[in-house]
């Protein structure tokens, strides 16, 4: 398993050890090609996580925190806006197969569902900001102007359809939320770039700075969030701060392995 104080060439990911990604891509196109459930789609997602939404301001994700006792998000993206603090993204997911609208062009089931469980989230947060601020802890509680949360559904597959994509546009521009396509998560996995180092200026520690980056990462549960909300944090320059906590909390998944026990496996290490 990976050794916290090593550093790895995560840039080979795109060259040397290629096969770990087009292998990931192919079992997630197959799933989209399937008719599973929502549940299959939730589980591939926590488990590479990483690979999905790791970027130089995302390095974490949560999956199933509970707003209260009533609702559940699918995954939350903590996204580091430096000395702005976080951003929250909470994210909704439907199936490949749901449609958005009927052939009558009304909103179909799944997308109205969705619609409705980010209205009940917005509400929530805007009634509870004690909670807000304990759980999702940034520079503001704001949910509607300069919020600091932003919500995503994710939902069907791509579509050419302009008066679907004109519909859709202005749901999503009249409730203040993004629409996408389980295409857009593909697209995320395909363009996906590693870096052996993160830009997060950690002094005389370089191994945290690779470590972070580290792709192989599963989407922290509930409890764990909650747990780490327990111990105060700076908000600001949230990575850089919370750097070696993010490390040991998160889980990694099965994919290392293969990574780790590549046959040029001298070339994964710097």
């Amino acid at each position: 398993m990976i050794q916290f104080h090593r550093k790895y060439n995560w840039i080979s990911l795109e060259t040397e050890n290629s096969i770990i990604i087009s292998t990931l891509v192919e079992r997630w196109k197959n799933m989209l090609d399937s008719n599973l459930k929502e549940s299959a789609y939730h589980e591939f997602i926590h488990d590479n996580a990483g690979f999905f939404f790791g970027n130089d301001n995302c390095y974490l994700t949560i999956s199933k925190l509970k707003l209260g006792s009533d609702y559940e998000t699918d995954f939350i993206n903590v996204i580091d806006q430096r000395s702005n603090g976080i951003i929250y993204e909470l994210i909704e997911i439907e199936k490949p197969n749901s449609k958005l609208f009927t052939t009558g062009g009304a909103p179909a089931k799944d997308f109205s569902n969705a619609m409705q469980q980010i209205r009940d989230w917005k509400r929530f947060l805007m009634e509870n900001k004690t909670w807000f601020k304990k759980y999702l802890p940034s520079q503001t509680t704001r949910v509607v102007s300069n919020p600091g949360v932003i919500f995503t559904i994710i939902i069907g597959r791509r579509t050419e359809n302009s008066l679907e994509i004109e519909k859709r546009n202005q749901i999503a521009d009249e409730l203040k939320i993004n629409i996408r396509s389980f295409d857009y998560l593909t697209d995320l996995l395909e363009r996906r770039r590693f870096f052996n180092n993160a830009c997060l200026d950690i002094n005389g520690e370089l191994w945290l700075e690779n470590q972070i980056e580290n792709p192989f990462y599963k989407a922290i549960s509930d409890s764990k969030w909650r747990k780490f909300c327990s111990s105060k944090f700076n908000w600001t320059h949230f990575y850089k701060n919370s750097c070696k906590e993010i490390v040991k909390i998160r889980d990694y998944n099965n994919l290392i392995h293969d990574f780790l026990n590549n046959s040029t496996s001298e070339e994964n290490e710097i």
